[in-house]
């Protein structure tokens, strides 16, 4: 167990020790916890962990830390709003996620990510935007990255959202479409229209997506030109985008699929035709 570890172990028990027992939680137990654990049953860690949401609890810090670290990205998460829900016991954690972001392990930045995700907070918007646009982490970490950043859901991201879209990493592009959707009040879909015509059939079908769903009308002639698309699932989610953009100008390209090979492609294209003006 490294020092820094030990520090926060320590200071959290101080503080949790020291909280009212009018916080106690119901039915709850530092035991049933660690029983949940080693039975090794997520759903059971999520009903346990739950359960002691205002559980005073000294004896379940150590546990709680350990399940940060969990390769279950549900378990992490529900530690993660645990520890949200006693803030002087959080910030140490807090501390030592802003500290794993700007490292190159992509493991403990990923892992940072989803807690810094869980609380919401927009002073973490400039850190993950740095983490997410530094290119020195992985993959799978720059995906969670854009995750906690849609989770925040502030505009001050869309920069470094946009700049994600650029990437040649489909997972961390279609994370990053996500995201953009997941924004607050987002101001249309311009970044995304480009990635209807990425080389992965996912990030196609995201970006199509994501444009229906903000209605971005100058995507309208890469959507009709999705509905060419080599993959069923980009073909199907153009259609809908366009019946949700509403231009009468996509009339032709719309009773075209209404005739795809696709059972799902030509139903969504005949709806969508409906609701053109």
């Amino acid at each position: 167990m490294s020092n820094l570890r030990n520090k926060l172990l320590l200071a959290c028990v101080l503080v949790v020790g020291g909280a009212s027992a009018a916080q106690a939680g119901v039915g709850g137990s530092a035991e049933k916890i660690r029983n949940a654990v080693q039975s090794g049953s997520q759903d059971a860690i999520l009903a346990e962990v739950e359960r002691a949401e205002y559980l005073t609890c000294p004896a379940c810090v150590e546990t709680m830390t350990d399940l940060l670290d969990d390769e279950r990205p549900a378990v992490r998460e529900v530690a993660a709003w645990w520890f949200a829900r006693r803030p002087s016991v959080a910030q140490g954690f807090l501390d030592r996620s802003l500290t794993d972001l700007n490292g190159s392990d992509g493991r403990l930045a990923r892992n940072a990510a989803d807690f810094l995700g869980v609380f919401r907070n927009v002073k973490h918007i400039a850190p993950l935007s740095a983490a997410l646009t530094s290119g020195k982490l992985s993959s799978e970490a720059r995906a969670h990255v854009a995750a906690a950043l849609g989770r925040i859901g502030n505009a001050q991201a869309d920069t470094a959202l946009a700049q994600a879209m650029s990437t040649g990493d489909a997972q961390v592009k279609t994370a990053a479409v996500q995201a953009w959707l997941a924004i607050r009040e987002q101001k249309g879909a311009a970044p995304v229209i480009a990635l209807i015509a990425d080389g992965d059939a996912g990030v196609r079908a995201a970006a199509a997506g994501a444009v229906g769903e903000l209605r971005e009308a100058t995507g309208r002639a890469n959507l009709e030109a999705a509905l060419g698309d080599t993959d069923a699932v980009v073909r199907r989610n153009a259609a809908w985008a366009l019946g949700q953009l509403g231009q009468a100008a996509s009339r032709p390209a719309l009773e075209k699929a209404s005739h795809d090979a696709s059972p799902l492609v030509a139903s969504t294209a005949k709806a969508a035709l409906s609701q053109l003006h």
